[in-house]
């Protein structure tokens, strides 16, 4: 690799000039240069930048070399032909000897490094041009670097090469552009284009450089699928006009199929033995990519596959749907097979197989977003034609949160009451009783009678269906946490945990565990949660498929811990990565990544992004159509709390009033399932409220219960932070026990892990007013507009940003100045950092 201020040798006269709006890839230029393989072997379909890495790799050569560049252009030229042009190329004549001799001495004794490129070799070269190559090869000339770009594998020795190490190969998936490329890329092509189309033309192209290019090509469209015209041609040029028809035929149908693979092929053409002719297509690299590791599933580049679509008829489509149907079912895969009826206009053939689904389907992989997606093309008639299919859907939307859809669905289970025995009776009847007491629990308003019906269902609940049986043990669990008992929730999660082991469960096992974890988290028992969190890892890792669903709740309670630890970068990429996998499969639960990343912003002052995140929690929930009280509480809650880190305390009251409404009374809701301690977190804001508007009284009045409450329930990181609070409440009132309750609570917190804690009250040596206990010397108000003169802020940018008006910001700052004992901002911060309240 050359340095700044070195000068290749390679000169790039001698080389292709590179396309515009290059996006380089130093990456896959360090791995070519890392080995120092006789031959450099770039295999790929047409339009993954073969031609440009091997361009962009050559200039960057130090080394004193000869570059001599044939373009091929994938013709199959005669030996005579390629010679000619490489003797063109070196200024000398054709030796008169047999074709293998004639290259091998125009390339020896060269004294210097030779790089030899064959640019688009062709794929069904004459024997004589392969038999050349492969000699060369044998030869193994020491000054000699072959750089070969091809589209098919050509037949020469490659596994000896391999074995000698003097070979070194990238396959398309290497060659693709990665989603950082792919997003410099369509700046250079069309800067403006939308996020959504930006993630469409992702899922699109899949790093194909040519279809980015192709699409954008111009001025950017609409939709990505809105002008195939330069890609239509593109394809003709470059792949069909290489295959034969009966390949391009093939090509065309398997383009409708989701995956494919040489058995399906086979199965499709029996006559002309399919099997023979899918391997000829990926032989030929037709954008066929491989889904699993072993090469048994592929499925056309989406990009290609919509646009050869059209080139076969709609009938013969019907039919290829059909046969696809038939083989995915009789191999047991039930969720393609239903894929494959709809598209076929077989709708009650779909809701047939849908019935077959087994129990712990729905929280793999992303069958919780397939179900969604197939209730919005299946009539509803034949969704409620079953007691079967109305359970499955129930279940479904129970788990989307979608708890109004689910309620009618649910009150559908009584038109096929009687059941012709009564043994058939009371499972049906317990399958609605544990459908009710889950939707009960979700919905917050009845701890009672979610208990009820879920411990009835339980009591007649078939073992076979034990799907709804660990559900209401789950849920019982669950209200039990939310509704102040959360020693009456070990003993459910137990049960529950049993028969999931004992049908063999993974995911089930795995969803019991995030119980567990939520159970530990809020006892503080954080070694322990990180430990079952790991564990859970390892199990979704003994699966074969990649359940987004379980790993999106798994990494996104991994973030909860890391934000507890005050690991703000682990916290960040885990938040992320979850929240990623939640949206991909429709899961309520990608609410926890928005609050995460709200809190995440807050604490590094980024109090914008912190509202975007929380409005764009809004935003996905009511697309999903997640029933409204499932997280308007907890959107409030986490708003006030960023506004608290604001010092907005004259906007939290009359939200956390709001909310305390709905807690207390003789109709009091439990809270809810997914965020158990809400009311509790809603009653310690509006108590600092108060503290922060000079109601101490009041403030102590609420705290002093809500930490006996907390004790009771062993609710130990919530204890610490009322603590806290009631200490800077007691400080307020002239208490001179405030200081040491303060410290009992910072130590506990400490012992706990609480690390994002400790950063809002840093610990000091010492005892008494003056060093010791500076943490409360300012007010909420007065370190947020002390903070931001730290960061350089004009009284009226702070007025702004606060919401305040520009005298309150000076009164504020006298008071500052007052309290730390100085006379000028610049000596207030300076002096805030020593007392440690300015990090």
């Amino acid at each position: 690799m050359h340095r700044p201020g070195q000068t290749p040798h390679v000169l790039p006269s001698r080389l292709p000039r590179l396309p515009p709006a290059h996006v380089p890839r130093p990456q896959l230029v360090d791995r070519l240069a890392a080995q120092d393989a006789q031959l450099r072997l770039l295999c790929a379909p047409a339009g993954f930048g073969k031609s440009v890495l091997l361009n962009e790799f050559l200039r960057t050569q130090t080394e004193s070399a000869l570059v001599i560049w044939l373009n091929l252009a994938g013709q199959p030229l005669p030996p005579e032909h390629v010679l000619a042009q490489l003797a063109a190329e070196l200024g000398e004549t054709v030796p008169s000897l047999p074709a293998a001799q004639a290259l091998q001495h125009l390339l020896a004794h060269r004294g210097e490094r030779i790089w030899l490129v064959l640019d688009d070799y062709p794929g069904h070269p004459p024997a004589g041009l392969d038999d050349c190559i492969d000699q060369l090869l044998a030869r193994a000339l020491p000054e000699l670097r072959l750089l070969v770009s091809v589209r098919q594998r050509p037949a020469w020795n490659l596994p000896r090469l391999l074995l000698a190490g003097e070979l070194l190969e990238l396959d398309a998936n290497q060659l693709a552009l990665d989603r950082q490329q792919h997003e410099r890329l369509v700046d250079q092509l069309a800067p403006k284009t939308s996020a959504a189309l930006r993630e469409e033309l992702w899922q699109e192209t899949e790093g194909w450089c040519a279809g980015v290019r192709l699409h954008l090509s111009g001025k950017a469209p609409t939709s990505s699928s809105g002008n195939h015209c330069w890609l239509k041609e593109y394809l003709d040029h470059e792949l069909l006009n290489r295959l034969s028809p009966e390949e391009a035929n093939c090509l065309f149908a398997l383009s409708h199929l989701p995956k494919v693979s040489a058995d399906l092929c086979q199965h499709l053409w029996e006559d002309s033995d399919g099997a023979e002719l899918f391997e000829r297509l990926l032989a030929r690299q037709a954008f066929c990519m491989p889904l699993d590791e072993h090469g048994t599933w592929y499925r056309v580049l989406p990009a290609v596959a919509r646009t050869l679509r059209h080139r076969i008829s709609e009938a013969a489509a019907t039919r290829l749907h059909l046969s696809a149907c038939r083989m995915f079912i009789a191999a047991g895969q039930v969720e393609d097979a239903i894929e494959q009826a709809l598209c076929a206009g077989q709708p009650e053939a779909a809701a047939n197989y849908l019935e077959r689904l087994g129990q712990e389907w729905l929280t793999g992989e992303q069958h919780l977003a397939h179900l969604l997606a197939w209730r919005a093309r299946l009539p509803a008639a034949l969704l409620e034609s079953t007691p079967r299919l109305l359970c499955l859907n129930a279940w479904g939307l129970l788990i989307s949160w979608r708890l109004d859809e689910a309620e009618a669905c649910i009150a559908k289970l009584g038109h096929f009451l009687p059941q012709p025995t009564s043994l058939r009776n009371r499972k049906l009847l317990a399958n609605w009783q544990a459908l009710n007491g889950v939707l009960t629990a979700l919905r917050s308003q009845s701890a009672a009678n979610a208990q009820l019906h879920c411990r009835e269902a339980l009591e007649h609940l078939p073992e076979h269906d034990w799907m709804p049986i660990l559900l209401c043990y789950s849920s019982l669990a669950r209200v039990a946490m939310s509704s102040g008992a959360p020693e009456e929730a070990q003993p459910h999660l137990h049960k529950a945990l049993e028969i999931a082991r004992r049908q063999g469960s993974l995911l089930f096992e795995v969803l019991i565990n995030l119980d567990r974890i939520r159970l530990l988290l809020l006892r503080g028992e954080f070694g322990r949660a990180q430990n079952l969190l790991e564990q859970s890892f390892a199990l979704i890792g003994q699966r074969k498929q990649v359940d987004s669903l379980m790993l999106g709740r798994l990494h996104l309670i991994q973030a909860e811990l890391h934000l507890i630890a005050d690991r703000l970068d682990d916290a960040e990429r885990a938040l992320h990565t979850g929240l990623e996998q939640a949206l991909g499969c429709l899961d309520p639960f990608a609410l926890h990544g928005f609050l995460g990343l709200a809190e995440l912003h807050a604490r590094r002052g980024q109090f914008d992004q912190a509202y975007q995140e929380l409005r764009e929690a809004e935003r996905q929930m009511h697309c999903r159509q997640v029933w409204r009280y499932s997280y308007s509480g907890v959107l409030h809650l986490q708003s006030m709390r960023v506004q608290g880190r604001q010092g907005r305390w004259e906007r939290i009251e009359p939200a956390a009033l709001r909310i305390q409404r709905y807690f207390i009374g003789e109709r009091a809701w439990m809270a809810p399932l997914d965020y158990p301690t809400l009311p509790l977190r809603n009653q310690l804001l509006l108590a600092r409220a108060q503290l922060e508007s000079g109601r101490a009284e009041q403030a102590e009045a609420l705290l002093q219960p809500l930490l006996e409450h907390c004790h009771l329930l062993q609710l130990a990181p919530l204890g610490c932070e009322v603590r806290l609070a009631l200490a800077a409440t007691w400080r307020a009132l002239g208490r001179t026990e405030a200081c040491e309750l303060q410290r009992q609570a910072l130590e506990h917190a400490e012992r706990l892990g609480m690390h994002g804690l400790l950063r809002d009250y840093p610990r000091r040596d010492g005892t008494g007013t003056a060093e010791g206990d500076q943490a409360s010397l300012l007010s909420q108000r007065e370190r947020a507009v002390l903070q931001l003169l730290a960061e350089g802020f004009s009284n009226q940018e702070i007025g702004g940003y606060l919401f305040i008006s520009v005298n309150t910001v000076k009164t504020h700052t006298k008071k500052i100045n007052s309290k730390l004992g100085v006379k000028r901002r610049t000596q207030a911060v300076m002096r805030a950092k020593t007392l440690g309240l300015l990090v």
